[in-house]
Order: structure tokens, then C-alpha cells, then sequence
């Protein structure tokens, strides 16, 4: 009998039947094991457990309803209070950015900023000022030198044989000055006795002259007085003009004198220029000159950075410069350093940057295309920020302007 059972359940889940449908089918109508008992005991108990199991199949099993959300769409209670919450969460984001957006304008309006922008310093070239060969070099590229260091020498004898033979040109031009000072007390004192020899000339002519008028003495004696007395008073004349031309002398003896003592200027200064000095704190860099190199006046030995003053140039659209001015704080982002510095701007530019190229644009030829041009701004560092010196020129900033 159990046999035919299990063979007649195979046959019910054959025709679609599951085993959960039956058991959720509480309501349904079951068969009684006991008519089901009769039913085998017959001969024809396989074929009336078929009619039942076919009965049964045409039964209707109504499912219970389920309580899960979900399966419930046509009440509209869940779907209705899901899009209420989209929209009063899409109402509030409106609201906050509304409340937002006139504080994000005025920030965004606050500042201007670009990153056409580095860090500038002066480049200082170093050139000798006379010839000559070198004989020392104190410094290496990227060297660290301070004002007044010793740099690079050159053979120094020449000159100091120059500053020998100019010493002694001065030498002897002052003792030349010196001979025409004595010169010149000489004639002086050959004007005095001649002045001396003329008073009395004159005084005994002019006794002559009134012995003649009282006849005590005759006209050939006045005479020879009158004569001598012109004579003397030549003599002063003479001495007079010799002790000028002594002066002259002395005045032409003190410029060959100057002269030569500005030769010797000269040469003590062509003889410290054997020695080449750091003009400034800074960083050695291209340094071209070698130990024996003959070198020549204006020939560039290297380039010595500085350090101790170093801005901005930040290439601002001219779109950009219309509310700024002098004087503004401005955060400048390094990105060598991926810090920020402070500055301010010290200069606005006279000109754009097309101004002062080598071959500038010429709107007149008709050949114009509108092109929004650069101006560079100069901004300072805050003091204080670099006191190990790390920022350099040519290094990317980011400079940002806040305008007031």
C-alpha cells in the first residue's frame, strides 16, 4: 500500500503539484485515510486513488495573501511615502544651496589667482675688468657664497711692475714741482731787488730833476739819472713777467704730477682687479673659467645668484587687474615645497609682456587677432618666511591675490 502511495505522489508532482501548495492549502479539502484504506483493499484501488488524485488537482488552492510590502503594490502607501521623502530632501538641498551660493559667489569674486607664475631674483655676471691669466678659482656650480669672498685671481705681476713704474712717474713729477716752487721763490726775490734798484732810480731822478730847475746841476748829469731810472723800472717789468712764467711752470709740473698719480690709481686699481670678489649672498652657478684660462676684459666667468632678494613675477590676464592694486595680501603656493608663503603686491606692470619682446605685435598692418594678453605683477615675499634660503628663482608658484 505504501508503494502505491509514493507512486501516486510522484504522479500528482508530474502534473504540477508542489509540496509546499499542499501543505499552505489549509482550507482545502483532504481525504479521508480511512475511505482511502477501503479503496485499496479493492481491486480497483489504484485506479480510484488515480480519480481522487485527479479531484484533488482540480481543486482551486487559494494562497493565503502575504504581508510583505513588496508584493503589495496597489495599496501605495510604502511608494508614496518614498517619493514624499526624494522630494523634501531635493526641496531642502535647493534651500541650502540657495542660502549658500551668495557666500560662495562673494569667496569666489575675492581673489584672483594663476598659475602663470615663478619665483624671480638678480643674476648677477661675473667679468673680469682687465686681461690676464688665472691662477686660482675658489669656487664651484652651486657653491654657496657670501658678499665680498674671494672668487677667482688672476697673475697679478704684470700689474704690480705697472704700479712700480707708476709710483715712480709720480715720484719724479713732484720733484719737478717741487724745482719749479724754488724756480718761482727765486724769481720772486730777483722781482724784489729789481723793485728795490728802481725805487732808488726813481728817487734820484727826481732830485735831478729839481736840482735842474734850480740850474745846480747840468742837463747831461739829469740825463744820465733819467735813463737809469727807466732802466730799473725795465728791470721790475722783467722779473715781474719771469716770475709768472715760473708759476706757470710750477702749475704745468703739478698736472704732469696729477697725472702721474692718477696713472698710479690706474694701476693699483688694474692690480685689484686681478682679484674677483662676490658682489652678493648667493649661489654660484655656470661657471665657465678654468685654472690657466686667458681671459679678457667683459669675458662672463660665471653667474652668482642672490639670495637675499628673490620675488614674484606672476603673469595675471589683464581681464584679472581691474581691482587690483598696491599693497594687497597675497598667499603664494610653492610646488616645490607644497607649502603656502605670504606676500604682498609691490608693482603693477607699465606694459604687457608683448611690449617687450623682441618683435612685437603690429595691430596696424591689419593683420590683428584679439588676444587677451599677460601683465606681469610683481609680488614680495613677507621677511622672515626663508631664512635658510631654499626658495630660488625659476621655481612654479601659485600666487592668489585677495582683493579688497
Amino acid at each position: 500500500m505504501n508503494h502505491t502511495i509514493d507512486q501516486s505522489d510522484e504522479y500528482q508532482f508530474a502534473n504540477g503539484q508542489s509540496t509546499r501548495d499542499l501543505r499552505d492549502n489549509q482550507d482545502a479539502p483532504q481525504p479521508d485515510l480511512e475511505d482511502l484504506r477501503e479503496r485499496t483493499d479493492s481491486s480497483d484501488g489504484l485506479e480510484a486513488l488515480r480519480k481522487d488524485s485527479e479531484q484533488d488537482l482540480e481543486r482551486r488552492i487559494v494562497l493565503p495573501n502575504r504581508v510583505d510590502g513588496k508584493h503589495r503594490p496597489s495599496d501605495g502607501g510604502p511608494l508614496f511615502s518614498r517619493s514624499s521623502k526624494r522630494v523634501l530632501l531635493l526641496a531642502m538641498l535647493v534651500l541650502a544651496l540657495g542660502a549658500v551660493a551668495p557666500f560662495a559667489w562673494n569667496y569666489v569674486q575675492s581673489y584672483e589667482s594663476t598659475d602663470d607664475a615663478q619665483i624671480d631674483g638678480h643674476i648677477d655676471p661675473l667679468s673680469p675688468r682687465i686681461n690676464g691669466t688665472v691662477i686660482s678659482v675658489h669656487a664651484e656650480n652651486n657653491d654657496r657664497v657670501k658678499a665680498g669672498e674671494l672668487l677667482v685671481e688672476i697673475d697679478p705681476r704684470d700689474f704690480e711692475v705697472a704700479v712700480a713704474q707708476a709710483q715712480a712717474r709720480l715720484e719724479l713729477a713732484v720733484a719737478q714741482v717741487a724745482s719749479a716752487k724754488q724756480d718761482y721763490a727765486a724769481a720772486l726775490a730777483n722781482t724784489r731787488e729789481t723793485d728795490a734798484d728802481n725805487f732808488r732810480a726813481q728817487r734820484d731822478a727826481q732830485r735831478f730833476s729839481a736840482l735842474l730847475d734850480q740850474r745846480v746841476v747840468a742837463q747831461n748829469e739829469y740825463d744820465q739819472y733819467t735813463a737809469i731810472a727807466r732802466v730799473d723800472a725795465a728791470k721790475v717789468d722783467s722779473a715781474r713777467e719771469a716770475a709768472g712764467s715760473v708759476l706757470k711752470t710750477i702749475a704745468a709740473r703739478q698736472a704732469d704730477a696729477d697725472a702721474a698719480k692718477a696713472a698710479l690709481d690706474q694701476a693699483l686699481l688694474n692690480l685689484s682687479y686681478t682679484k674677483i670678489y662676490a658682489p652678493a649672498n648667493g649661489i654660484v652657478g655656470r661657471r665657465t673659467v678654468e685654472l690657466g684660462s686667458r681671459i679678457e676684459p667683459g669675458q662672463t666667468l660665471m653667474f652668482v645668484t642672490e639670495t637675499d632678494e628673490i620675488w614674484v613675477t606672476a603673469d595675471f590676464k589683464e581681464t584679472q587687474l581691474a581691482r587690483m592694486h598696491r599693497g594687497e595680501k597675497v598667499t603664494i603656493h610653492v610646488d616645490t615645497f607644497g607649502r603656502n608663503y605670504t606676500g604682498y603686491v609691490r608693482h603693477l606692470p607699465g606694459a604687457s609682456g608683448d611690449r617687450f619682446s623682441l618683435l612685437p605685435a603690429e595691430n596696424a598692418t591689419g593683420n590683428y587677432v584679439k588676444v587677451v594678453q599677460r601683465l606681469p605683477v610683481r609680488i614680495e615675499f613677507d621677511r622672515g618666511q626663508d631664512p635658510e634660503h631654499q626658495l630660488h628663482p625659476g621655481m612654479s608658484v601659485e600666487p592668489t591675490v585677495w582683493l579688497r
